[in-house]
């Protein structure tokens, strides 16, 4: 009957033994472990008792496995891969705890990117996260920032990633069958509402097209406010064209001569952009950005 300590025993021997067929030799194996080579070689016998069977051939060009070893070696990598892994999942559960802050642009990014913190929590449900969007954007108090990079010209930190999209006009159905549908972007900005954030009225691409526009209703540093506005049919504004997952009352006006990217940052301090917490969340981030299809080029 197999007991805990055979298996103990039957454990270490195994390991013995790939670890040696590895190395190609007991010495070096028994050199590279801190063992003695006597007792490497004590182990592979005894386990070749075990099995009634000849696990290595030793000889002057090292030590060579055997068919029987050949046999059993994968066996004897998966084992050591789930003892690795067991080992990794530990030292994660004490480095993923405790808080990490983010700061994002409250509206769009905040509630489109981050709604499924769920999924997040599941897979580490010891670390809390601190979002912050109402506040300046500080990386010397923040850990992770998203950020755009036209709007926050003068953020700097390391960078994790960042992506292009392109930004286009949006209005909802209930707008378009009121007001009808802009023919042109001359025709946008001589007949149509528009209700536009303040953070895209300070750059170039947008000021001469507002100094343009007749109805020009309302302006606000609230994203969150200008969707609402929007999405109720008071007005057109520009999004980024991957809201378009997120919103379906929504319709994108790509009939219109307006061709714009904005780009987004994605950083942290050096001094923390290997720590698991950092890695843990760019992983979700991508892999949410994956799940949703939106339409990014994501790179380091």
């Amino acid at each position: 009957m197999s007991t805990l300590k055979t298996k103990l025993i039957l454990l270490k021997e195994l390991l013995a033994l790939k670890e040696v067929v590895d190395k190609g030799s007991i010495q070096i194996a028994a050199s590279e472990n801190g063992i003695k080579n006597s007792n490497l070689s004590a182990l592979i016998k005894n386990l070749e008792h075990r099995f009634n069977t000849k696990l290595i051939n030793r000889g002057f060009d090292g030590s060579q496995p055997t068919n029987s070893t050949q046999i059993i070696y994968n066996d004897i990598c998966a084992i050591e891969e789930i003892l690795n892994k067991i080992t990794e999942n530990f030292v994660d559960i004490d480095a993923l705890s405790g808080s990490m802050s983010v700061w994002t642009e409250e509206g769009l990014i905040g509630s489109f990117i981050l709604k499924d913190l769920s999924e997040f929590y599941s897979k580490y449900p010891k670390l809390r996260l601190e979002l912050l969007m109402k506040q300046e954007p500080d990386v010397a108090n923040t850990d992770i920032l998203i950020i755009k990079s036209k709007i926050h010209p003068n953020i700097h930190g390391h960078i994790l990633f960042k992506f292009k999209t392109a930004l286009k006009f949006y209005a909802s159905k209930k707008y378009l069958n009121e007001h009808g549908t802009p023919k042109n972007i001359n025709d946008l900005l001589e007949n149509h509402n528009l209700c536009m954030s303040s953070r895209y009225l300070n750059l170039p691409e947008y000021q001469g097209l507002m100094k343009r526009a007749k109805h020009l209703n309302t302006t606000s540093d609230s994203l969150a406010l200008i969707y609402r506005l929007v999405n109720d049919g008071d007005g057109i504004t520009v999004f980024p064209m991957w809201f378009e997952e997120y919103s379906k009352n929504l319709v994108c006006l790509d009939n219109l001569d307006f061709d714009f990217e904005t780009e987004i940052q994605c950083i942290c301090r050096t001094e923390i952009a290997e720590s698991p917490k950092v890695q843990a969340f760019v992983n979700f981030f991508i892999d949410f950005c994956t799940g949703h299809r939106v339409p990014i080029d994501i790179y380091y």
